[in-house]
């Protein structure tokens, strides 16, 4: 082989080495976009409770959600999260709605958590309606499909209605 037809050998497997790396180079993900998808995926996750009951708060429980209380074993899987929450949306006297204020995401763009503000309120049979708030926070893992599925939920409830 030829001097010059060494370097072109040489030039041509660092070329397909430089355009392999940069075809494996990960994509860049847009935070901002993804932070908005989660934020309007944990509004449409309030939504769809209140429309559709538990049918609506069970739909965006990813299948190994888990979730924590006080005083309680931890809750893992759908079935499990939805059952404990069964008592809560099945009440016609029990509305529940929550806000997020607040998302981060990872820099992978598939992951992230939202921090929200909830507001209970309870109306008894003379019609009185007692009204609780709390804090939470949602943990959310993009889908292969690309919608966003709750992973981990806990809430706190506060101890005074906040002024």
């Amino acid at each position: 082989m030829r001097t010059g037809g060494v370097w072109v050998l040489v030039l041509g497997v660092l070329g397909a080495m430089g355009l392999a790396g940069f075809a494996q180079r990960p994509h860049r993900v847009d935070l901002e976009a993804a932070k908005a998808a989660i934020l309007e995926a944990d509004r449409q996750f309030c939504r769809a409770t209140n429309e559709k009951g538990l049918e609506g708060f069970a739909s965006f429980l990813a299948e190994d959600v888990t979730n924590i209380r006080p005083d309680s074993p931890l809750v893992q899987g759908r079935q499990e999260l939805a059952q404990r929450w069964t008592r809560l949306l099945t009440d016609p006297a029990t509305k529940i709605e929550w806000k997020p204020v607040y998302a981060r995401v990872a820099s992978s763009g598939d992951f992230g958590y939202t921090i929200g503000v909830s507001q209970i309120t309870r109306t008894d049979e003379q019609g009185n309606r007692q009204v609780s708030t709390g804090k939470y926070v949602t943990v959310w893992q993009k889908q292969a499909d690309g919608s966003w599925k709750v992973v981990h939920d806990s809430g706190v409830q506060d101890t005074t209605t906040p002024r």
